[in-house]
């Protein structure tokens, strides 16, 4: 007589369900963090690369008019203003909050203002502005005196 065992036994136990899981929870945890710092970083990149091409737009509109432009740094509302400098007249308003929560201007310092002016030639106000996030990662924007713009960037 012989005894049969369990042939063809097919499915998972309890514990290797339960292994499984925890991979799984554990994988996930370091995927939305990853995903976040993700998303954070990009935004600060967004808002540095926007301060860097609205530079780029008041120099050419310095030269194209054959005048003078100004950007003005608020750090108290955490914005910026492009305004003509003949006139007074305000371009444009940006709001930092415009790029996500915790975006923040600091440190604006061009000549020891908190405004930089673009000229009829196409030169500027040598200085820099730094973007900062909630994780404190950091896009110290640069412009020369010749009004060329970087940003170099210190992501966490």
């Amino acid at each position: 007589m012989m005894i049969s065992g369990n042939k063809g036994n097919k499915g998972f136990t309890l514990v290797e369900m339960m292994v499984t899981i925890a991979i799984m929870a554990i994988l996930l945890g370091i995927t939305i963090a990853t995903w976040n710092r993700y998303r954070l970083n990009t935004d600060l990149k967004t808002a540095a690369r926007t301060v860097v091409s609205d530079f780029s737009m008041a120099k050419q509109m310095a030269v194209r008019n054959a005048i003078g432009y100004r950007i003005t740094f608020n750090t108290g509302t955490n914005s910026y203003h492009l305004i003509e400098t003949a006139t007074g007249n305000p371009i444009q308003t940006r709001n930092m909050s415009e790029f996500g929560p915790g975006i923040v201007l600091s440190n604006p310092n061009f000549g020891g203002n908190t405004t930089i002016s673009f000229f009829a030639r196409g030169t500027a106000e040598a200085g820099s502005v730094v973007v900062t996030n909630s994780i404190n990662s950091t896009g110290t924007i640069t412009v020369n005196m010749t009004g060329r713009t970087y940003v170099r960037f210190n992501l966490q």
